[in-house]
């Protein structure tokens, strides 16, 4: 009995020290579990400051970059009221316009000078347009201006209140006057844009040798009116 008594204690013993033990254990485990997990989750913290950092210093950087670009966009860019200054002292002819039309014939050397009313389409221009608009006057000639010897056109003098414009002349550098083809089995004669009739002559082209027929399907350019009937007259003989 005694002996069973005394396992009994020693098992209890040997339970007790080592439930104790057990605990020791644990709690010690527990301790440097909770001690690792304070120490990553302040380096997980500590990592994420540094992040947050990072990004806002980087948005700083492009906020301000974007703001030097805006204000070197807009010093380049002239302001309304600098554009407006501009346009201001782009000159425009005004309606009160001195308008001098000068005339010069190369053939005898003379400037003629002539104060005008100003013509309707200069009021308001500026002297870009101006210059357009001669430059199509020149590729658009009347016949009257060809058949004078326009040779140039320009403008001596421009601004708001005052424009001289100068037409030069040669009449020795029109090459002819007048133009003689067939129409409709026709001879006709053109002045010397090819398309205003001069005369409807009534020689029929099927009278004519097959020389001038050839010459006139061509076209026969000739210098003067004296030329011209010359040239009509042999048609006839």
């Amino acid at each position: 009995m005694k002996k069973i008594i005394w396992y009994a204690t020693g098992f209890t013993a040997v339970s007790v020290l080592f439930c104790i033990c057990y605990y020791a254990s644990y709690k010690a485990a527990l301790r440097d579990f909770n001690r690792k997990a304070q120490k990553q989750e302040n380096s997980i913290y500590t990592e994420l400051v540094r992040v947050s950092e990072e990004n806002k210093a980087l948005l700083n950087e492009l906020a301000q970059k974007e703001e030097e670009e805006k204000q070197q966009e807009l010093a380049q860019k002239p302001d309304d009221d600098t554009l407006e200054t501009g346009l201001a002292q782009k000159n425009t002819v005004l309606p009160t316009v001195s308008y001098i039309e000068e005339t010069y014939d190369l053939t005898t050397g003379l400037l003629n000078s002539e104060v005008k009313t100003a013509p309707g389409f200069l009021i308001g221009m500026t002297r870009e347009e101006l210059t357009e608009y001669i430059n199509h006057y020149m590729d658009n000639l009347s016949l009257a201006e060809y058949e004078a010897g326009l040779q140039a056109y320009e403008v001596v003098s421009f601004s708001e209140n005052k424009v001289v414009l100068r037409k030069t002349y040669n009449v020795n550098k029109v090459p002819y006057k007048y133009y003689v083809n067939i129409s409709d089995g026709m001879v006709i004669v053109y002045y010397s844009d090819m398309k205003s009739v001069f005369e409807y002559t009534h020689i029929p082209a099927v009278d004519l040798s097959e020389d001038v027929r050839l010459s006139l399907i061509k076209g026969i350019y000739v210098k003067d009116r004296e030329e011209l009937y010359s040239l009509l007259e042999s048609f006839s003989s």
